[in-house]
């Protein structure tokens, strides 16, 4: 005797039970908007490590071009956390201040992965609780860099 094939779930069977009412099984696959998020943090993490790293290299250039170093000027030097004393530094073409702005750029690169994420969290996924947690995250960063000495 040959068994009969299972039925085909093509067909309702007679005394089936129907799927449960209520929500779809969760879609375990990853959003298109998290992909987006992923490539714009690590997007500007890149883009921040070799801006700064290039303008670094660059300062490094023009402070052994100008200035050959000597050790007791290496460790006399001192770096500026003014922005108006590094920028007038840099208009002279001072290689230590072009180094600052290195620095400043590498400090700011992951602020700026946070700010990314707080507008891509808002207008992307439209999810305001990783807004706003976000927003405080890079609020108390800001006002760490600015407050403490």
């Amino acid at each position: 005797m040959i068994p009969s094939p299972p039925p085909s779930s093509d067909h309702a069977t007679p005394g089936a039970l129907a799927p449960a009412p209520g929500p779809a099984p969760a879609d375990d696959r990853p959003r298109k908007s998290d992909s987006l998020l992923q490539d714009a943090s690590a997007w500007v993490l890149r883009t921040g490590v070799v801006l700064s790293v290039t303008v670094m290299f660059v300062g490094l250039l023009l402070s052994f071009l100008h200035h050959p170093p000597t050790v007791a000027h290496m460790q006399d030097a001192r770096f500026s956390d003014h922005l108006a004393a590094i920028w007038r530094g840099i208009l002279q073409g001072r290689g230590e201040d072009i180094i600052d702005l290195g620095l400043f750029l590498l400090v700011l690169t992951p602020i700026m992965r946070v700010a990314t994420s707080v507008v891509l969290f808002a207008l992307a996924e439209r999810d305001w609780f990783y807004t706003l947690t976000t927003l405080a995250v890079l609020a108390l960063t800001l006002l760490a860099l600015l407050f403490v000495h």
